[in-house]
């Protein structure tokens, strides 16, 4: 057996045993064991894991080859990541990268065209990386579209305008932009969508209730809440203390689970969470099977299913490079050339993703883009569909 890397000094390395002629590829990721995710990365990291252990198993045996999954605590520091890839680099031969954020992305984005490494994230995009000709991808769009999917499918509901108010970061690049998009949204679509109002507020706010006093005085549909967990629960008890009750629009990182740690969930009863892979309560969803079948830790929820359909994406790239270069020949330069060209399947990616397709002007899917939604309904967090809404054609947002 040809291996192609060694493992770094502190690195996690988790395979299956392959047959004694398999080709073996390392891919690498990033976690954040010591930083501000910690707590969510073992059920992360057991994604990642019970996805390669199916694919050694199950697919990568048949075509005798087999994936080194080599998982570096990163800490969601960019400083951790610009000192640690160079040695990844030369001493793994990754041939791709399973980045976590932002620390990835601002580090990494301009040197992996050069490196010849692509980058696979399960985080959303931000507008401030939408850029062409790169080799830094997500599996899912920006935030704002998956907001404007999820908005989308209220103001049919609604049948008129729906109007909403936001609350962000001013000094944050990356939470300005989701209100950037939204408003892009509004003025691209004027008969569907209305922002009223742009609250802006500390990341970690003692008090929101003046800001959402003012929000609310506009007569909002939704407040959209982007930024931290903090800010959607100091929303929730604002609304509380003013005795109203407007439904929240969280994303995944800020999300509904993260918020009931620090909230009942009863306060935050018809506040959603956007995003655009498939809820991880969704009835009849493989993925979470192959999960319960192959996991040796962690459990499943929100960011298990985020992590599980970022691996299984890139391991299904992997299959498509095999296909067209050979076992013996998978370089990260196969592994992009096979995210280009391929189009890969809802039932691919084991219903975890819509069918997605990459091209070169955007670093997330292109196309029919798709997003979906939690709610908390009756004190619980439940699937806000039953299936994926369509994501109204957004215009990038020029600043």
């Amino acid at each position: 057996m040809r291996l192609k890397s060694m493992i770094l000094a502190g690195a996690t390395a988790f395979c299956l045993a392959g047959p004694a002629s398999a080709e073996t590829y390392v891919m690498t990721a990033s976690a954040d064991y010591s930083g501000p995710f910690a707590d969510v990365m073992p059920d992360a990291m057991a994604g990642l894991k019970a996805m390669v252990a199916y694919w050694n198993e199950e697919v990568g045996a048949g075509l005798d080859v087999e994936v080194n999954l080599n998982i570096h605590d990163m800490r969601y520091d960019s400083a951790v990541v610009a000192k640690t890839w160079p040695a990844i680099l030369s001493s793994e031969n990754p041939v791709m990268h399973l980045g976590f954020g932002s620390p990835d992305l601002v580090t990494l984005m301009g040197r992996l065209p050069n490196d010849k490494v692509p980058m696979l994230l399960g985080t959303a995009m931000v507008g401030l990386v939408w850029k062409p000709d790169g080799w830094h991808f997500s599996i899912r769009p920006t935030y704002s579209h998956e907001f404007a999917g999820l908005f989308s499918d209220l103001q049919a509901k609604k049948g008129d305008v729906l109007k909403i108010a936001a609350v962000s970061t001013q000094t944050q690049a990356g939470f300005v932009d989701q209100v950037n998009g939204v408003k892009q949204l509004a003025a691209q679509y004027p008969d569907r969508f209305e922002v009223t109002s742009v609250q802006w507020a500390d990341t970690s706010p003692v008090s929101l209730t003046p800001q959402v006093r003012s929000a609310l005085a506009d007569g909002p549909d939704l407040i959209l809440v982007g930024g931290t967990t903090a800010q959607v629960i100091a929303t929730a008890k604002a609304m509380q203390e003013l005795g109203q009750s407007v439904p929240i629009v969280a994303s995944t990182h800020n999300g509904l689970y993260e918020s009931s740690k620090g909230i009942a969930l009863d306060q935050l009863e018809g506040s959603y969470s956007a995003f655009s892979f498939a809820a991880p309560g969704k009835a009849d969803l493989p993925i979470r099977d192959v999960f319960e079948k192959y996991k040796t830790d962690g459990k499943w929820g929100l960011i298990t299913a985020q992590a599980s359909a970022q691996a299984i994406l890139a391991l299904r790239v992997l299959e498509n490079a095999v296909a067209a270069v050979g076992k013996e020949n998978i370089t990260g330069q196969a592994m992009y050339d096979a995210l280009m060209a391929n189009e890969y399947s809802e039932e691919q990616l084991l219903g975890a993703l819509p069918s997605l397709d990459f091209d070169t002007t955007a670093p997330f899917p292109v196309g029919a883009i798709k997003a979906t939604a939690e709610v908390v309904k009756d004190g619980k967090i439940v699937p806000a569909d039953t299936g994926w809404i369509d994501v109204p054609a957004t215009r990038k947002v020029v600043s």
